[in-house]
């Protein structure tokens, strides 16, 4: 299964780079002509800005595709991740406004860890991303959608939990929601996760998935102090 998976993801690698490159001049002219298309009629507007969210967010997918496929390896320098939960509620705060989820921090500074800073922003925010989404797709039941963001450090471990007041991870489906490709979604490519695990498991900390006693899903982050 394992081989599989790696033939797979050479495979899939190789065709993402290839469409990366005319993607991209698509996406740039797309860009340049709706900067321009105000002295155009609306109609030819309103296609070149479906053109354009379209051709970004196959880009998008097709990142994914090569971040997993192609993980890179992490920088190793002292990252405080107690910065990084800021930075990333910082950009996330307009949604959680507008979802009415309130976030509660249960951190302090110190959360140090050796690792790369940029793809631990990347995993944090995912799983916080992640969380907002599972809420705002259970908005109909939540009456008062809820974010705990909990952590602490010892000398054995830095450890890192998101809980959300969602629907909670599936029993069926727990096995298999880390897996390539895996989503429940109806759009997605079932990668995010996967892609946090690898950035996760390369910093040798574990990621663990499971559902908090009274309601929601809970991600936990495991590391091995600086």
């Amino acid at each position: 299964q394992q081989e599989k998976l790696a033939g797979m993801g050479r495979m899939v690698a190789g065709i993402a780079h290839e469409i990366r490159n005319p993607l991209g001049i698509i996406r740039s002219t797309a860009e340049l002509l709706l900067k321009r298309s105000k002295d155009t009629d609306g109609v030819n507007a309103k296609l070149l800005s479906a053109i354009f969210d379209e051709s970004k967010r196959l880009s998008k997918t097709v990142g994914d595709f090569l971040d997993y496929a192609r993980p890179k390896a992490p920088k190793q320098e002292t990252v405080d991740l107690a910065m990084i939960l800021e930075q990333a509620l910082t950009f996330l705060e307009a949604k959680c406004e507008e979802q009415g989820v309130a976030v509660t921090r249960d951190y302090g500074p110190g959360l140090v860890v050796r690792g790369d800073k940029d793809l631990l922003y990347r995993a944090v925010y995912n799983i916080l991303s992640n969380a907002l989404e599972s809420m705002a797709e259970d908005k109909e039941r939540l009456r008062a959608p809820a974010l705990r963001i909990a952590a602490t450090a010892d000398r054995e471990a830095v450890t890192l939990a998101v809980t959300d007041s969602g629907p909670g991870f599936c029993p069926e489906n727990k096995t298999r929601i880390l897996d390539p490709f895996f989503t429940t979604k109806d759009a997605g490519t079932g990668l995010g996760l996967a892609i946090v695990r690898n950035i996760v498991e390369s910093h040798n900390a574990t990621l663990a998935l499971d559902n908090a006693e009274d309601a929601g899903a809970r991600v936990t982050m495991t590391f091995p102090p600086a």
